[in-house]
């Protein structure tokens, strides 16, 4: 008896979400045939969130060779039946070239069609495909609703891609205080360009007061997550600052500081 008869023995009376949950909870133990065992046989049933996670797993190779083609192909079933991840796998693979032509107008079609069904992280890539015209015409308006969109749902890189709209006046009047909020917001979960920025403005004064041992810090968490911007600021702003306040603020970041 195969391991999937085992499991559809066990139980006959299983339903759809309580089989996929349990998939779920064995990827996450580690357990990936087990979970490849339940996604397929409702891959093959029809259940769209089950063939979005199959292709996943010829995406990445995971339990047998990556195979792009199979994975658009589970992913094509799964976007066309309305999944909102299925969507935004299948669009990535047309942006990154896999398995499909590398037709960057679908890649935007799948994006939007994830985005209207609610998928932050699509409707962050929506909003970076819009605001450099990539698949699309370049649209601001539509880049900030998309932005918006998702920074509602803590998207870190829309809230400091609406920092960028407000502080290079992209389709709205420039508004320093907007930008430097949005900054704030992206830098304190962790977004290494949002915490360059929030840097930026205080050793700058813009939108926000001028303080530069709130510019160390920032700019220094920034640029130990590899930030070229920060870098520069950085060095601008040492020549300002004292040793003793160089040092102080490498220590409150060593210590956990969120400024």
């Amino acid at each position: 008896m195969t391991l999937l008869d085992r499991l559809l023995r066990r139980r006959p009376v299983e339903s759809v979400d309580a089989a996929l949950e349990r998939a779920r909870l064995a990827f996450e133990a580690g357990d990936d045939q087990v979970a490849f065992a339940i996604w397929h046989e409702l891959a093959h049933r029809g259940v769209a969130r089950a063939q979005s996670n199959l292709g996943a797993l010829f995406a990445t190779g995971t339990l047998m060779p990556r195979d792009d083609a199979e994975a658009v192909r589970w992913f094509r079933y799964a976007a066309e039946a309305g999944d909102v991840v299925g969507q935004r796998n299948l669009a990535l693979m047309y942006y990154e070239g896999r398995g499909t032509d590398g037709d960057l107008a679908q890649a935007a079609h799948w994006y939007a069609c994830a985005a209207d069904g609610g998928d932050a992280e699509a409707q962050n890539m929506l909003s970076w495909m819009a605001c450099e015209g990539v698949g699309l015409e370049r649209d601001w308006p539509a880049a900030r609703r998309w932005a918006e969109a998702a920074a509602a749902q803590g998207n870190a890189s829309a809230m400091c891609r609406l920092g960028q709209i407000h502080h290079n006046a992209w389709g709205v009047a420039r508004d320093a205080v907007a930008a430097a909020g949005w900054f704030e917001k992206a830098a304190r979960l962790g977004d290494a360009e949002a915490q360059a920025m929030l840097g930026a403005a205080y050793h700058l004064g813009l939108g926000v007061t001028a303080d530069q041992m709130l510019a160390l810090r920032w700019l220094t968490r920034a640029q130990r997550q590899g930030s070229e911007v920060a870098a520069g600021f950085l060095a601008r702003v040492k020549q300002v600052a004292l040793p003793e306040q160089v040092a102080e603020a490498e220590h409150l970041i060593a210590a956990g500081d969120q400024a």
